[in-house]
């Protein structure tokens, strides 16, 4: 089966064609092109994600992006510019411009650009269609069903929580991204094995907007057992970050001055932040009150102390949601009694957060299987779309298919 996943819950565009073969638990998958586009640089200056602003340049990018992965793909049946799109019923281009009303740029580019492409070798389109910020979900939905309608091919709606689910099943060489269209240079035209997964499962999600410890009895049945109650790890990362004075996104920025080995001079303070609901029994988290510790110290430290000893108080902080996460993951994979540990999500990137989870599993549970990410997998991309649509997608018609931002992954 081979599916093209969009990606656009929040601010990176992101299109993947992937073909599928052999057995459907552990398949193989050939990588036909993976692009992701990052908005990193038209947020920064605003400290965080704009959602409007995100939605613009979904708006700009995807069909820029789709002609991209084409390319790559190199459909035997596939050339530019052959088809002569007045010959596409104008009841079709009629509904296609109803699909896009909201997005007029969009079906402006879409005119242009893919109604003279001729029909992909696909069979199915997978599109993210929650949870996350709903202008942006809309673009990525509006397009795939625009693309559905064009082509007559089903779409698959996908969680986008479930792709960081699945993201850790694909084992690929680790490589360093630098997040403009680099996956595609690195993975494309990979003819990659889909990791075996061990049933029950247990995945911990960390990303910017969720924070959750996920059950899985078997393939897209899922249970949320524990959450963020407030922020999520990876936004504590961001404010922290902007407290900080360091840049965004929070995560990379704090991850790399906390591992700075700095004697800071004629300074004995020791930094202390408190770990959130580490010692309950339930499985949830907390990292508000963490933020406002961290908020608390800079204003009592004052702009030069709180410079002096940010490398500390990065790393400081970075222990104390890492301390709280593993902690946590440890004790509801004893408690359900797992086979397999999942790491997924932006967050899953994270180096500390890996190695710990690592070193405590093997000593705590040396017979758990552990799953994790390749960093280019770990933040927002498509290819886990056409993974997850793979194992859990259910083919849909396109006015079957609708954004929904507050999206949960438990059913």
């Amino acid at each position: 089966m081979r599916i093209l996943a969009i990606e656009t819950s929040c601010d990176e565009t992101a299109i993947a064609i992937a073909e599928f073969t052999g057995p459907k638990a552990v398949p193989r998958i050939s990588v036909l092109s993976n692009i992701v586009s990052s908005q990193i640089a038209v947020h920064r200056k605003f400290g965080g994600v704009v959602p409007n602003l995100a939605r613009r340049e979904h708006e700009k990018n995807l069909t820029f992006i789709l002609e991209r992965a084409f390319k790559e793909a190199r459909f035997s049946n596939f050339k530019f510019q052959i088809t002569n799109h007045k010959q596409i019923p104008n009841s079709k281009i009629k509904k296609i411009e109803k699909i896009l009303e909201r997005e007029p740029e969009l079906f402006e580019r879409f005119k242009k650009h893919i109604l003279p492409l001729k029909k992909p070798g696909i069979d199915a389109i997978a599109v993210t269609y929650g949870p996350g910020l709903a202008p942006a979900l809309w673009v990525g939905v509006n397009f795939a069903r625009a693309l559905a309608v064009l082509w007559d091919k089903p779409l698959i709606p996908v969680n986008h929580m479930a792709g960081h689910f699945y993201s850790p099943l694909l084992q690929v060489e680790p490589r360093i991204s630098n997040f403009q269209f680099s996956i595609s240079k690195q993975i494309k035209n990979s003819k990659l094995q889909i990791q075996n997964v061990s049933f029950p499962t247990l995945g911990l999600l960390v990303s910017g907007g969720h924070t959750e410890l996920v059950y899985a009895k078997k393939h897209g049945k899922w249970k949320i057992i524990g959450e963020t109650r407030d922020d999520a790890a990876g936004e504590a990362f961001d404010k922290v970050a902007r407290i900080l004075g360091l840049p965004y996104p929070g995560g990379p920025a704090i991850s790399a001055i906390a591992e700075m080995k700095l004697k800071v001079k004629n300074e004995k303070l020791k930094i202390t932040l408190p770990r959130p609901m580490i010692a309950t029994n339930d499985f949830d988290f907390s990292f508000s009150g963490l933020k406002t510790a961290v908020l608390y110290l800079a204003r009592d430290l004052g702009k030069k102390r709180t410079k002096k000893l940010r490398p500390s108080i990065a790393k400081e902080f970075q222990n104390a949601v890492v301390d709280v996460l593993v902690k946590k993951t440890i004790r509801a994979a004893k408690a359900l009694k797992v086979k397999t540990v999942l790491l997924g999500g932006g967050v899953a990137a994270n180096h500390e957060l890996r190695k710990r989870l690592e070193t405590n599993l093997k000593k705590e549970l040396p017979n758990i299987k552990y799953l994790i990410p390749d960093t280019r997998m770990a933040g927002d991309n498509a290819l886990m779309i056409a993974i997850a649509a793979h194992f859990t997608g259910k083919k849909k018609a396109w006015n079957k298919v609708h954004a929904d931002a507050n999206l949960r992954l438990s059913r």
